[in-house]
């Protein structure tokens, strides 16, 4: 990240009955530039309406939220006051991008949301990588299936049969794996249009 956040026009919603808490934080909120209400319980919020979602882990219970654990679609920061192992474990697995310990305190809520934000990005980042990661290794059986029509076809050892399936992957503007996988599902070199490459030559 670069730069300090600029949280301007940005909607909160703090999931927390109205107490002294959230007359501390929604002020500070308001005052980083961020639209921010309270609602208690979930069942008004919108997720699809918000860039943040604040939540009280100390009343928090399973299902409350129409996520799965841990699958937040924007930042969430808890706020924890108790210390109950239950509480405790409760609020790990709603997986938040940053804390606050309660009661709340005037200050520190512009470095809270940074963290959340940086956080929940960098963890967005990983799980992409990661599901990609699992994509490509599930696609090995048809980039190998590939390798072999390749090599069956037109007499091209494993190396030249890959970086045959890159040029024309890259022609095609699509990675490898979907491309193999078009060939392997066909059984057939019809997706590489060895015409036009011919053509070309």
């Amino acid at each position: 990240m670069n730069g300090l956040p600029n949280f301007s026009g940005r909607k909160a919603v703090v999931v927390h009955p109205e107490d002294q808490n959230c007359e501390i934080l929604l002020p500070q909120l308001r005052k980083l530039g961020l639209s921010a209400e309270a609602h208690w319980p979930v069942a008004r919020v919108k997720p699809d309406s918000l860039d943040v979602i604040f939540f009280d882990a100390d009343r928090g219970y399973d299902g409350q939220f129409p996520w799965e654990a841990g699958q937040a679609p924007v930042p969430s920061i808890a706020l924890l006051g108790s210390e109950a192992p239950g509480r405790i474990e409760w609020t790990l697995r709603q997986m938040p991008d940053a804390y606050i310990q309660k009661p709340v305190r005037t200050g520190g809520v512009f470095s809270v949301l940074s963290i959340a934000f940086h956080h929940y990005r960098h963890h967005r980042r990983m799980k992409h990588k990661l599901d990609d990661l699992n994509w490509r290794l599930s696609a090995r059986p048809a980039v190998v299936a590939a390798i072999q029509i390749l090599g069956s076809e037109l007499g091209l050892d494993n190396d030249e049969s890959y970086q045959l399936l890159r040029t024309h992957a890259m022609r095609q503007r699509i990675s490898v794996e979907s491309l193999c996988e078009r060939i392997s599902l066909l059984n057939s070199l019809a997706p590489l249009d060895l015409r036009a490459r011919h053509q070309q030559q």
